[in-house]
C-alpha cells in the first residue's frame, strides 16, 4: 500500500514517539510524491533541522549523500566519506541521519560496502534511502529497510516513458482478458518493446561514457580507462533495463488493480485507460484478484534469473489469458 505524505508523515512520527523507528528506512516515489519532504521533515524530528530543500539542509548530525560524476553515479569512495560521520557519538536527544538521494544509482562496489552498515548499523543512527527505482538496488539491500512507498495526493498518474510506450499494447489485452491469444499478442508486444528499450538505453548510456572520457581525457589515451568501464557500464545498461521491465509490469499491475477498486465501487478512481472500466464489469472480483496474484508469481520469478521468454509465456497466461489456477 503506498500512502500520500501526511499519512507517511504521521506512520513515522508515531513510530518514533513510541521508540519503534526503524533504523533503515526507504522512501520510494516521487519528490512530487514528497520524499524530499518526509526526509526533511525526518530531519527536523530527529535533530531540530530546518532547511528548505535537501539541498540546503545543513546540521552537524544530518548527512546528504547523492549521485556525482557526469553520468551520475554513487561511488564506493562516497559510501566510505560518510563512515567517519557514522563512526561519531551522537549527543543525547540527537541521531546521525544520513539521506541518500537516488540511492538507486550506487554501484556495486558501494552498494556492498553500504550494506556493512545496514547489517551492523551505528548506534542512535537512521539512514533514510530515496529512489523511484527500488527495484534497482539489491535485495539484500531491500531487505534491510523498511520501506515506505509514496504517491501523489492528486489523481494525476505519472507515467515513465517505458509505461507510456507499453500502455496501448495493455490496453488491446483489457478487453480480451480471458483469451489465451491475448496472452500471447501481450507477451509479443511487451518483449519487442523491452527489446527496443534496452537497445535505447545502450545507445544513450555507452554516449555518455564517450562523453565523460572526452571530458576527462585533456589529450591523453583513454583507451584503458574506456575498457574499465566496460564492465561498470554492462551492468549500469541491465540495471537500467530491468527497471523498465519493472515499471512496465508495474503499469499491468496497476490497471488490474484500478479494475479492482472499480468493481469494489470504491470512490475517486480514474483508471489510466478507458478499457479499465469495461474489465471491471466484465471479470468478477475473485477472478481479478487472481490474476494480479499471478502478475506477483512473475515479478518474483523474473528476479531469479530464469528464462525471461519462458517465465513470461507461462504467468501471462494465467494474468490475462484462460485463467485456471
Amino acid at each position: 500500500m503506498a500512502f500520500i505524505l501526511s499519512q507517511a508523515r504521521k506512520l513515522l512520527m508515531h513510530a518514533r514517539q513510541s521508540g519503534r523507528l526503524p533504523h533503515a528506512l526507504l522512501l520510494t516515489g516521487t519528490a512530487r510524491a514528497g520524499t524530499h519532504e518526509l526526509a526533511l521533515a525526518m530531519a527536523q524530528e530527529l535533530n531540530g533541522a530546518q532547511a528548505d530543500s535537501l539541498e540546503t539542509l545543513r546540521h552537524p548530525m544530518c548527512r546528504v549523500l547523492r549521485p556525482g560524476s557526469k553520468s551520475r553515479k554513487i561511488l564506493i569512495e562516497d559510501i566510505r566519506n560518510v563512515e567517519p560521520f557514522l563512526a561519531l557519538r551522537a549527543d543525547e536527544g540527537e541521531t546521525k541521519l544520513v539521506i541518500i538521494l537516488e540511492a538507486d544509482r550506487m554501484m556495486e562496489e558501494a552498494a556492498n560496502a553500504f550494506l556493512k552498515t545496514l547489517e551492523e548499523p551505528p548506534p542512535q543512527t537512521v539512514i533514510i534511502l530515496i529512489t523511484e527505482q527500488p527495484s534497482r538496488l539489491l535485495t539484500t539491500i531491500l531487505s534491510r529497510c523498511v520501506r515506505v512507498p509514496l504517491h501523489e495526493g492528486s489523481n494525476t498518474l505519472h507515467l515513465s516513458e517505458a509505461q507510456q510506450a507499453f500502455l496501448p499494447a495493455v490496453a488491446t489485452a483489457l478487453p480480451l482478458v480471458g483469451s489465451d491469444v491475448a496472452a500471447l499478442a501481450l507477451r509479443a508486444d511487451f518483449q519487442e518493446l523491452l527489446t527496443q528499450r534496452k537497445e535505447q538505453i545502450t545507445k544513450r548510456l555507452t554516449a555518455a561514457i564517450k562523453a565523460e572520457a572526452k571530458a576527462i581525457a585533456e589529450g591523453t589515451d583513454i583507451r584503458d580507462w574506456e575498457a574499465r568501464q566496460k564492465d561498470a557500464t554492462a551492468a549500469l545498461i541491465e540495471t537500467e533495463y530491468l527497471a523498465e521491465r519493472e515499471q512496465m509490469l508495474e503499469l499491468l499491475s496497476l490497471c488490474l488493480g484500478q479494475a479492482v477498486l472499480l468493481a469494489s465501487h470504491a470512490p475517486d478512481v480514474q483508471p489510466v485507460t478507458p478499457e479499465i472500466a469495461g474489465l471491471a464489469q466484465a471479470r468478477p472480483i475473485a477472478d481479478l484478484l487472481q490474476r494480479m496474484r499471478a502478475l506477483e508469481a512473475l515479478r518474483t520469478d523474473l528476479n531469479f534469473n530464469v528464462n525471461e521468454a519462458l517465465t513470461l509465456d507461462s504467468h501471462l497466461l494465467n494474468i490475462i489469458g484462460n485463467n485456471t489456477l
